[in-house]
């Protein structure tokens, strides 16, 4: 390990004790510094217990602030979260804390389950001579973003759900040719990925958000490789618990219906791997195009089948609900087929 990761080791090896801020998406980094340090924490601190198992390899999940002011606390949810959790410690009396930043994150992970042999990260080996483009989802009702991404070469912008309205300044609109631009309520960025599918050629295809960028560079993509995802979160209990703070039973059941329909055969493979700790977010790819091909066509076809469940579960036409069950679907997909694809991880940035 080097920089950043190695000094919250030290730091950690070096403590009497320390705790965790934040849970089930602390579960990575928590499970990366015991694996290194040989330490655990004394707790894992929330400010609501609500969605929140009472502890976590059976180690404490609590709101409580009555302990030893001077404790390091390793701050360990998303950068936009810790916006307010930094205020919310510091108010408290707790200043020795310990920011994980995204970019420490990925440090850490990578160095861990490079460890564990797993999950291995891209490396600049081409020499960038690639037709690639990566599509960053924009919508008019962004929010105002303080650190704005610049754009590579092989950035395009494109207005997620323009057929719904709204003026933005983008290089593509998502509602010509075949689209779905008027479900953009429903599919968020993942309408911008159907636009792309079936109406983009490039040898490499890739998705990205206004706010969240995967850092991939053309010198990544070679022949070997097939499709650059960001490294996997890793969540406790598992990734399914994760998605049911934000998905209704009703919405479960309905994506457990469609996966038992179109591919029973499988659908049992498809569960253990929501029921374990590792999930791909964001929605974010690089893949070359028969990859990029073959994965939509497999996702909206299972999403298409939910739709015609929504005079049922209306949440399905409704709501978001279809955007989480998307990054749902594209874990089971890259996780099932990691044996087949040459799978490779960069680092993602999020902009604030």
């Amino acid at each position: 390990m080097s920089g950043t990761n190695h000094d919250i080791v030290s730091l950690v090896k070096n403590m009497p004790e320390y705790r965790m801020f934040g849970a089930q998406i602390a579960y990575g980094a928590y499970r990366a510094i015991e694996h290194f340090s040989r330490k655990k924490p004394e707790a894992f601190i929330v400010s609501n217990l609500r969605n929140n198992p009472s502890a976590i390899d059976d180690i404490p999940v609590t709101s409580d602030l009555s302990f030893n002011k001077n404790s390091l606390i390793i701050v360990a949810v998303t950068e936009i979260i810790q916006k307010e959790v930094i205020p919310y410690l510091n108010k408290n009396g707790f200043h020795n804390l310990f920011i994980l930043s995204d970019h420490d994150e990925f440090l850490l992970m990578s160095a861990y389950y490079n460890d564990l042999n797993i999950f291995p990260c891209a490396t600049s080996r081409g020499d960038g001579k690639v037709d690639v483009v990566l599509y960053e989802a924009h919508s008019h009702k962004d929010k105002f973003l303080i650190s704005s991404p610049k754009h590579k070469e092989f950035e395009k912008s494109v207005h997620a759900g323009s057929a719904l309205g709204g003026e933005l300044e983008a290089d593509f609109d998502d509602n010509t040719g075949n689209n779905i631009s008027s479900k953009n309520k429903q599919y968020c960025e993942m309408s911008v990925t159907y636009w792309v599918w079936k109406n983009q050629y490039h040898d490499w295809m890739g998705i990205e958000h206004y706010r969240r960028h995967l850092l991939v560079k053309p010198e990544m993509l070679t022949n070997d490789v097939d499709v650059i995802l960001p490294l996997p979160y890793m969540f406790a209990p598992n990734a399914l618990a994760h998605f049911r703070a934000v998905l209704s039973e009703n919405v479960i059941d309905a994506l457990f219906v469609s996966l038992r329909i179109l591919h029973p055969e499988e659908f049992d493979d498809y569960i253990k791997i929501i029921n374990d700790y590792y999930q791909y977010t964001y929605n974010m790819l690089c893949a070359k195009k028969s990859v990029f091909d073959a994965y939509c066509k497999w996702f909206f076809e299972i999403t298409d089948y939910m739709e015609t469940m929504s005079d049922k579960v209306s949440e399905i036409k409704e709501t978001r609900a279809l955007s989480y069950v998307a990054e749902i679907l594209t874990n089971i997909y890259f996780m099932y087929n990691k044996d087949k694809l040459n799978i490779r991880h960069a680092e993602k940035i999020i902009f604030t």
